[in-house]
């Protein structure tokens, strides 16, 4: 599927999100990586920041996805667009879980060092993610 070995290190960072393996997500950092979720204003600094930030993304939603639908690599950086989905079965932080499904549209920038992501900036619709999950009203 991928063209070139960075396209599949992000195609690679799809399948481990989707695995909900924390080891796996691991994996594929460097041990001083540098983790954002840009929307939720998170910043995760080495691989067991981002360990425990996916373990907690894994209990929240315990069927979490990610569907690439386009990636690109060029000269120590990549990016993708995708399709994140999930149940919200885990209260978050000020979220109690509402057990309903949601799909939403997001980006990540990656910086690329060797065979392995040193960084990942996620930018996703906190709208879009609140509404589906019936916590704001639609519209």
């Amino acid at each position: 599927m991928g063209s070139s070995p960075a396209e599949g290190l992000v195609e690679h960072w799809a399948s481990a999100w989707s695995s909900r393996d924390v080891a796996q997500v691991g994996s594929i950092f460097t041990d001083d990586c540098v983790y954002e979720d840009i929307t939720m204003g998170i910043v995760n600094h080495g691989k067991i920041e981002l360990e425990t930030f996916a373990r907690g993304i894994f209990e929240a939603f315990p069927d979490f996805t990610i569907h690439l639908t386009s990636r690109f690599a060029a000269a120590g950086w990549a990016g993708a667009e995708w399709t994140m989905s999930a149940t919200h079965k885990g209260d978050l932080p000020g979220l109690p879980a509402t057990g309903k499904r949601f799909s939403i549209r997001g980006a990540t920038i990656f910086e690329l060092q060797g065979e392995k992501i040193r960084r990942a900036s996620d930018y996703w619709d906190m709208v879009t993610f609140l509404t589906q999950i019936g916590v704001m009203p639609p519209g």
